[in-house]
């Protein structure tokens, strides 16, 4: 449990008493063992905090069983171990949530699970652990998109729909996610590769001319390469995604160049400027600019 699955923690934990379900944290570590002692705490951008204690908090998803509902907020590159992990716990009818920031999740989820429902999903935040038990929600309004799975037009989202309706996430249902899955990505991933590259915040790439221009460059080759996998995309949707980071805080940084900032450990850079360039050279589409921000 990370930055996004403490937001989507606080958020059901608030509810969950009322509503009558269980709710269980899987995390690890440090964090783990303070949500077991103290509960997960969590801060919301007004500075509000409060403190959810799940029924169960454990590192291993196979001790909870089957479940109906999974929020999947991992990072990319342990999304395989988190899917072989989870297996145990899923069913023909679980439904699980996948919020991570690639333009292909779902096929990576199923590829490895092949039974319940996969809904294409995603969540605009900046929200991230700031001590063991502390999940701290610094910009962006936690809005998340779900949509039907490809092929699973027989799922009724009905009580999903009222679940995330109690919590207050703002939220909105997708007949076809795919469209709003790459919107998401043409944000996330020009903004995290030049963030990353540049060591900047949001705010930092900006003020700079040259930054900016990068990021614009970037959306665009992602539009090439969405119009060329079929994805309906909005004709201003890489505008409007350059727009998108003006609605965050000036010191915001990205997940990616969070990462980037530890050495040694792992980052998305392949779900980010690795998917462009493999795309790119699949659909002949240039991509100099992502290869700027991501040289190879």
């Amino acid at each position: 449990m990370g930055g996004i699955g403490g937001y989507v923690g606080a958020r059901l934990g608030a509810v969950a008493g009322k509503a009558g379900f269980e709710l269980s944290f899987i995390a690890r570590g440090a964090h783990l063992e303070a949500i077991k002692a103290k509960g997960l705490r969590f801060r919301s951008p007004e500075g509000v905090e409060s403190v959810v204690r799940p029924t169960i908090a454990a590192s291993d998803p196979a001790t909870v069983g089957i479940v109906d509902l999974v929020f999947l907020c991992v990072k990319g590159y342990d999304l395989e171990s988190a899917c072989r992990a989870l297996a145990p716990s899923v069913g023909p009818k679980t439904v699980i949530v996948p919020l991570l920031n690639g333009a292909d999740i779902h096929q990576r989820v199923r590829a490895i699970l092949r039974v319940g429902i996969v809904l294409p999903a995603g969540i605009y935040i900046s929200s991230s652990v700031a001590e063991p038990g502390l999940v701290v929600h610094a910009g962006g309004k936690g809005n998340l998109f779900i949509g039907r799975e490809p092929g699973g037009s027989s799922f009724d989202p009905s009580l999903l729909r009222s679940v995330l309706t109690a919590t207050g996430i703002p939220y909105e249902w997708l007949e076809d996610p795919r469209a709003a899955v790459w919107t998401k990505y043409l944000f996330i991933a020009s903004y995290g590769l030049v963030t990353g590259m540049s060591g900047k915040t949001i705010g930092g790439v900006l003020t700079d001319e040259e930054l900016s221009a990068l990021v614009r460059g970037i959306q665009d080759e992602i539009a090439a390469i969405a119009k060329a996998e079929g994805v309906a995309l909005a004709a201003d949707a890489a505008a409007a995604a350059f727009e998108k980071g003006k609605g965050f805080p000036p010191a915001t940084k990205t997940s990616y160049q969070r990462d980037l900032e530890v050495p040694g450990k792992p980052n998305e850079g392949d779900l980010f400027g690795g998917t462009i360039l493999a795309l790119g050279r699949k659909h002949g589409i240039p991509t100099p600019m992502t290869e700027k921000a991501y040289p190879r």
